[in-house]
């Protein structure tokens, strides 16, 4: 990979390399948010050293990720599996950058069973096609990372305008789709949008996550748009308890979502 353009979230996939469960990785300056990595691209690079060292996993249904402290360009991803059951296997993912530990991902995966319970309960998102709807930040204006992804707001206020409304409901995806499972591809894109807790901001101020937990309802099959609605529920003494529901373009449920972020403002 040459930096004098953006390396695509495939490439970085392509580029991991090493021995089963100790697996590195470089992370590009243009997936930096600020002195740290993307959390979303921790994720996804988690993930593909994964099912880079475990390949025979059944499908991802949750995942866990807390973040340390920042992970710079160089990584390493040590994968264990802490438990292969009958109905789910448990892998736990060591982020370690800079000779310390960055950031600790949970994944668990399980294969589909015959069951009686099938339902989709609670009220979906309506929202204008996302070309419709107008830009979240301008790509040139965001931290490094955000150059990758397309954002439209399609219901909520703008960031650091003083709203009394900390919820936003926004179309996301990435920009370079090609040559990337939809299930890495959905991590990254899981993770791109700015806390809700902003639109109540009357002025920039620093803010980190410090938890992500993610329940996946639905893969998509292809990379595409999809459709988030992030709330903040509670912000107080400086941290912010955010929820987050994804959907597909048909409406469908992808993932549910919870996080934990720190204010700092």
């Amino acid at each position: 990979m040459t930096e004098d353009r953006i390396p695509s979230l495939a490439e970085m996939v392509d580029d991991l390399s090493g021995r089963e469960g100790h697996i590195a990785a470089r992370i590009s300056p243009h997936w930096m948010q600020g002195r740290t990595a993307f959390g979303g691209i921790t994720a996804a690079l988690a993930l593909a050293a994964t099912r880079h060292s475990l390949p025979d996993l059944p499908r991802l249904r949750s995942m866990q990720v807390s973040f340390l402290r920042p992970i710079t360009e160089e990584v390493t991803f040590e994968v264990t599996l802490i438990r292969a059951g009958r109905s789910s296997s448990f892998v736990q993912v060591d982020c370690v950058s800079a000779d310390a530990l960055g950031a600790r991902c949970t994944f668990v995966f399980g294969g589909a069973r015959e069951t009686r319970i099938v339902h989709d309960y609670g009220p979906g998102l309506s929202a204008r096609p996302p070309m419709d709807c107008p830009e979240l930040i301008r790509r040139s204006s965001g931290p490094s990372f955000f150059k990758n992804f397309e954002a439209r707001l399609a219901d909520g206020d703008q960031l650091v305008s003083g709203s009394d409304r900390p919820e936003v409901v926004v179309w996301t995806r990435l920009i370079d789709r090609d040559g990337v499972s939809p299930e890495i591809a959905l991590v990254c894109n899981a993770d791109n949008l700015p806390p809700a807790a902003m639109t109540t901001f009357t002025e920039r101020a620093p803010l980190s996550t410090v938890t992500w937990a993610v329940d996946f309802a639905h893969i998509p099959d292809h990379a595409d748009w999809l459709l988030t609605r992030t709330t903040s529920k509670h912000a107080a003494e400086g941290y912010s308890v955010q929820d987050m529901e994804i959907r597909d373009a048909d409406g469908r449920l992808v993932a549910s979502a919870q996080q934990l972020v720190a204010l700092f403002g």
